[in-house]
């Protein structure tokens, strides 16, 4: 059977679709979604609904197309989907957030790294709609958040 870990010895998240090569990226569409089974945990108990997020390429430029929900249950895949976006070459990296509903503190400062990460690469991660709880978020920080660049 083969090694779960991808050539740089990381292990994708559980839930996500192993969508780490480069190359494959084009055509890719990272999801995390909890079914109400009881196998992921962090499920939405009682309320069955199912907290998903997704990140897909844009087809128009570079970057990524985050749709759903990041929180604590979504969080691996907003690393992973981070993760692939930061190696998007480009020197503007676009984050359309037009489909997000929501971006709890910690997923805020998953952004914070990953526009670390691409302006330690001299290029930038442009954010695109952010929602209303980033918004709040960047008021309550808005010393830790100043690096972020959001589209006029």
């Amino acid at each position: 059977m083969p090694s779960p870990h991808r050539h740089d010895g990381s292990v994708p998240p559980v839930g996500a679709q192993p969508l780490y090569d480069d190359v494959m990226w084009a055509d890719a569409v990272v999801r995390c979604a909890h079914t109400g089974t009881g196998t992921s945990a962090g499920t939405g108990a009682g309320t069955g609904a199912a907290p998903t997020l997704t990140a897909r390429p844009l087809r128009d430029r570079p970057g990524a197309l985050l749709s759903g929900s990041c929180d604590l249950d979504s969080r691996p895949i907003l690393s992973a989907a981070l993760g692939v976006v930061i190696r998007i070459p480009g020197a503007v990296v676009h984050l359309d957030l037009s489909a997000v509903a929501f971006l709890d503190a910690a997923a805020v400062a998953a952004l914070v790294q990953a526009n670390a990460a691409v302006a330690g690469q001299g290029r930038r991660l442009l954010l695109h709609h952010p929602p209303y709880s980033l918004r709040k978020v960047v008021e309550m920080f808005p010393d830790e958040c100043a690096a972020l660049e959001v589209a006029a």
